[in-house]
């Protein structure tokens, strides 16, 4: 069977392109595709051990099986993104936002004011220019779009059930930021601000490590780069 597998990322920059096909045979597992990728792309090779696979928009582990015409994608390590003018193209949930258009703190929040939420946390990620000692002159974010949002909903939902009575709120922003730009709004409203604070730590800490976002970062002097999470 051929396999059209996604590229993100540096695994797109090392092959050239956002997808590639691979024939494999028609029992095979994510093991063997990971080997058969290495094998065919040498660009790849020093990339793959850190990436995960995605079925079906799913993760899945390297015993898992292949079926015809399953989406496959290769997912790097990710890196960490109501109103018209907001332009939520990626959802109609005004909640939960993938977009190319600034982000703003005040549509945010007038998203969540409520009578009944005396509480509202936003945390607002935006572009520092020293890490460490290197210099940034501006990022750029990409994501796996229709992952990314349902990964998103379906963090948006576990808070609220661990968290009940808040309300959350995640936005994040794609393609190209300059310095002091908003690249992610994480928010909750509650009845109490204990469970607002809390339940907005855990929206931005889970989506930097588990939704399929990337960051390059540009720098003033050197080579641009693809910043993983720790």
């Amino acid at each position: 069977m051929d396999v059209r597998v996604k590229l993100f990322a540096n695994l797109k920059e090392a092959v050239g392109q956002d997808e590639v096909v691979v024939s494999l045979p028609d029992v095979t597992s994510i093991a063997t595709l990971r080997s058969v990728l290495a094998e065919h792309f040498p660009g790849m090779r020093s990339i793959l051990p850190k990436c995960v696979f995605a079925v079906n928009q799913q993760i899945v582990s390297e015993d898992d099986m292949l079926s015809i015409h399953a989406e496959v994608a290769v997912l790097p390590p990710v890196g960490g993104g109501c109103t018209d003018s907001l332009d939520a193209e990626s959802t109609d949930n005004v909640y939960c936002v993938l977009t190319e258009k600034e982000l703003s703190v005040q549509r945010a929040y007038d998203a969540l004011i409520h009578p009944n939420w005396g509480g509202t946390v936003l945390f607002c990620g935006t572009v520092r220019e020293w890490t460490g000692e290197k210099q940034t002159s501006h990022l750029t974010y990409e994501a796996y779009r229709s992952m990314a949002i349902q990964q998103m909903q379906d963090l948006q939902r576990q808070v609220e059930a661990d968290y009940p009575g808040v309300r959350t709120l995640m936005w994040h922003r794609l393609g190209r930021l300059e310095l002091t730009d908003i690249a992610v709004i994480c928010a909750a409203a509650s009845p109490h601000r204990d469970a607002a604070f809390l339940a907005a730590r855990t929206l931005i800490e889970r989506l930097k490590k588990e939704v399929p976002i990337w960051k390059k970062e540009f720098y003033v002097d050197g080579q641009p780069e693809w910043r993983e999470n720790e």
